[in-house]
Parts: C-alpha cells; sequence; structure tokens
C-alpha cells in the first residue's frame, strides 16, 4: 500500500470514528437525560406519596368519627360541608390542590370538585392498587385544575396518590385519592438533569479527544512507518538510488508511454554502468570501504544526469539510468560525462585514498523494439563492449 493511499484511509478512518464518537456521545447523552429525568421523577413520586400517606394516616386519626360518617352515604348537604370545610382546613396547608374519597366500591364519596361526587371509577388500576391496602402513585401535568379554595390554576404538576384509609382494626373501609402539587420541583428536576448532562458532555468530549489525540498520533506514527517500508521496498539501502526492481518498474512505465506516443517520434534512452576492477577493491580493502565506494560513486553520478532522469543499482556494481526523451547524440554528451566525472578525482573512503574508472554501454529505443528487453539487452551488450575495449570508455554510439 502506497503512503499516499495509507495517509487517506487513516483520514477517512479517523473522520469516521468521529462521526461515530460523536453520534454516539449524543445518544448516550439523549439516553442519559431520558433515565436521569426518570429517576428524579421517581424520586419525586416517592416523596409525594410518602407525603400523602403521613397526611392520609394524620386526617384519620384526628377525624375518624367524621370520615367514617362520610362513608356511609348518601350524605346531606350540611354534612359535605362540613366534611369539605374539615379537609381543606387539614390539608390546605400541605400544599394539596384536591381531594377525592372512595367508598369501598370505588364510588366518590367526597371531592372538592362537587361535580364528580357519586360516580364510580372502577377500572382505575391505581384505585384497585389502593383498595386492596396498597399506596400507588402517579405524575401527571394538568393544564388546569380547580384546588382546594376553589381558583383554577394552570400548567400544574400534580403527583396522584391513592392512600388506603383503615379503621382501628387495620382494615381497608375507603381509599384517599390526594392531589400534591409538585411544579416547584420541575424546575429543580430541569437543573438536576442539565447539570448532569452537562458534567457528562464534558466527560465524554474529554474521552473523545484524547481517543482522537491517541488515535491521530498512532496514525501519523504507521502512515510515517508506511512510508519508511515504501522507501525502503524500492530504494537500495547502500546507495540511496532505487533498486533493481523499482527501476525496472520505471523502465517499463516509460515503455509503455513510449509506446502510446511512437507516433511524435519521441525516444528514450538507458545508460548502464560497471565499475572497473570492483572487486579487487572489496577484496583489498574489505566490503565496508567497497559499500562506502558505491554511495560515493553514485553520488557523483546521480549529480551529473538530468534531475528528470531515474538512476538505480542493477546489480553489484552496476548502474542503470533512464533518460526519457533523450536522443542519441545527448546520450552520447552525458555518458562521455559521466565517464570523466567518475575518474577525474580520488575517493576519500576510510582513511584510503582510491581511484576507480568506470565501463558505460548506451542504448536508444526504436521503433524496430518488439519489447523493453531488446532495449535493456543492446544496452546490456554495449556494456560488455566497453569492458571488452579495455574499460573506462562508452560503448553504444556507433
Amino acid at each position: 500500500m502506497s503512503p499516499i493511499i495509507l495517509s487517506m484511509s487513516s483520514s477517512a478512518f479517523l473522520r469516521r470514528f468521529c462521526w461515530v464518537a460523536v453520534s454516539a456521545a449524543a445518544l448516550i447523552l439523549v439516553l442519559s437525560s431520558f433515565v436521569t429525568f426518570k429517576l428524579y421523577e421517581r424520586y419525586v413520586v416517592g416523596l409525594a406519596e410518602s407525603n400523602a400517606v403521613n397526611i392520609a394516616n394524620s386526617i384519620v386519626s384526628v377525624h375518624q368519627e367524621q370520615l367514617s360518617d362520610a362513608l356511609s352515604p348518601p350524605l346531606l348537604p350540611p354534612q359535605l360541608l362540613s366534611l369539605d370545610e374539615m379537609i381543606k382546613a387539614f390539608m390546605g396547608p400541605y400544599g394539596i390542590v384536591k381531594v377525592k374519597l372512595f367508598s369501598l366500591d370505588g364510588t366518590v364519596i367526597y371531592s372538592n370538585d362537587m361535580s364528580i361526587i357519586g360516580k364510580n371509577a372502577l377500572g382505575n388500576k391505581h384505585l384497585e392498587v389502593a383498595l386492596n391496602g396498597g399506596e400507588s402513585s402517579v405524575i401527571q401535568t394538568k393544564n388546569q385544575i380547580r384546588d382546594l379554595a376553589h381558583q383554577d390554576r394552570f400548567d400544574v404538576d400534580v403527583v396522584e396518590s391513592y392512600v388506603p384509609m383503615r379503621n382501628p382494626q387495620g382494615e381497608v373501609i375507603g381509599v384517599f385519592e390526594i392531589y400534591q402539587d409538585m411544579t416547584l420541583f420541575r424546575e429543580e428536576v430541569n437543573q438536576g438533569v442539565l447539570y448532569f448532562l452537562a458534567e457528562l458532555g464534558v466527560i465524554l468530549i474529554s474521552v473523545i479527544f484524547a481517543t482522537f489525540w491517541f488515535m491521530r498520533k498512532a496514525a501519523v506514527t504507521m502512515v510515517m512507518q508506511q512510508k519508511e517500508l515504501g522507501r525502503l521496498a524500492t530504494i537500495d539501502t547502500v546507495t540511496n538510488l532505487y533498486n533493481r526492481a523499482e527501476i525496472t518498474r520505471r523502465m517499463e512505465s516509460e515503455w509503455q508511454r513510449y509506446q502510446r506516443n511512437q507516433a511524435d517520434k519521441r525516444t528514450f534512452s538507458l545508460m548502464m554502468l560497471d565499475l572497473d576492477h570492483f572487486k579487487s577493491i572489496n577484496d583489498k580493502y574489505g566490503h565496508q570501504v567497497g559499500d562506502e565506494l558505491l554511495n560515493q560513486v553514485s553520488a557523483r553520478i546521480l549529480s551529473e544526469v538530468r534531475s528528470y532522469s531515474d538512476i538505480g543499482r542493477y546489480g553489484g556494481e552496476e548502474f542503470i539510468v533512464l533518460l526519457p526523451e533523450t536522443s542519441m547524440s545527448e546520450l552520447v554528451k552525458v555518458s562521455d560525462r559521466v565517464l570523466r566525472l567518475v575518474a577525474e578525482t580520488p575517493y576519500s573512503v576510510l582513511g584510503h585514498q582510491i581511484n576507480i574508472t568506470v565501463s558505460i554501454g548506451i542504448a536508444t529505443s526504436s521503433q524496430f523494439d518488439a519489447r523493453l528487453d531488446a532495449v535493456i539487452k543492446r544496452v546490456d551488450d554495449n556494456l560488455y563492449k566497453a569492458k571488452a575495449a579495455g574499460r573506462n570508455c562508452v560503448a553504444g554510439a556507433a
């Protein structure tokens, strides 16, 4: 995989990670807000239910006889009025906005909303729980409700608590339905949820940022490693030139371009170089000196060929240079300069002064070449001609 492709893949992966992380964080915040709100709501309902039980038990203990009489309908208007005044006086200070009293058959015996007295509410699951001796509560928002003082209230959060009323023997003899105004808790709940979500949001953002930073750093490191691997896969480590596989790939690419543009009569040229008597240098000074000499020679060759030419190490001490759109006359001039440049100045290698020459074979592509191999064979043959001619010369110009 090339470094560019890997870099693009890493960027796409990081973008996808950001999208997934932000989406997950948003989902977490939504679910957390819902769960947190429900927990607060459950707390409010539990608190209201506990208050309702205490109020119901208190009013029964104080006004047991009057309440017991009320459970034996029908109530006469004076009795109903007296009961209404007693309940208002007792429950008014506790924030109660509405009260109902049910008989055992689910009939409304009393309510501060006189219009519903006598109606039956069996089928109400909360009422049935209370008739069976339990407590049950539910929170609701009322658009409009008339309180104990017969005043209309709007947009009120109420907790409806169904509490059994018991006689001294502990038997259920009726049920209170007590409406408590919990509107003041709404703002507290909202603030509590917002504070919690803000803190959770900061934590999530911090985690996402830290994770993104770590992954980005890892991705950059991976890209750099891949670039280095890519470089090592194409570069000869001794000379820092292209290795044989990479220079061959580049020659193939140039051959394909040449084939497509033959109508323009454009050519490309090859130059193959071999260091003369290099084995004797290795034998005399060792391979470490030999490798450093190869590096210095390749640097001189590279300084002479054109910037758009490609040069690679083709064998042990063999180099090949690809020169696109270069004629034979131009190729001869370049090869002569390289020949002189390699030999004219001794090389200082690890304390040794070493002189070396080079043999060069050259060739230019022709319309008669069926494949790239034909051009490579021709330049290789010319290299051997240069060696046979006594080395330190160029062959292939004729």
